[in-house]
């Protein structure tokens, strides 16, 4: 029952932004912390690096990583989409947060910010 009350809330969110106060208004700064670095082994796991590798450049410990090797394998999914999720966002805002802008008599054209931040990305 209370996971099904954490899943409609995230399912709810329209945005990153009611995301981030989900997350924010539910877990420690440590759980996110830490939930964010399981995310991270996944992804060097993937990209074939040693747990000791894993363990020196995230600084956690040879359990942190053999737990996410783990939950991996019990559930290949949740990390498939997260990593997908991930690359939909990044694309998105690299299409919308910089447009080029410059004078029409000169042939260089600059990047500038418009403010759009990956957490405005519409689901």
């Amino acid at each position: 029952m209370a996971l099904n009350k954490l899943r409609a809330a995230f399912l709810a969110a329209k945005d990153g932004n009611e995301v981030e106060e989900i997350i924010k208004g539910v877990l420690t700064s440590d759980e996110r912390i830490k939930i964010g670095r399981r995310i991270l082994v996944s992804q060097l796991i993937d990209e074939g690096n040693t747990y000791d590798t894993i363990r020196q450049r995230l600084r956690v410990g040879k359990q942190t990583v053999l737990q996410v090797q783990r939950l991996k394998s019990l559930s290949p999914k949740c990390f498939e989409l997260i990593n997908i999720r991930e690359e939909k966002v990044e694309n998105t805002f690299g299409n919308k947060a910089y447009k080029m802008v410059g004078n029409p008599k000169r042939f260089q054209k600059f990047p500038r910010y418009t403010g759009f931040k990956r957490k405005d990305v519409i689901r």
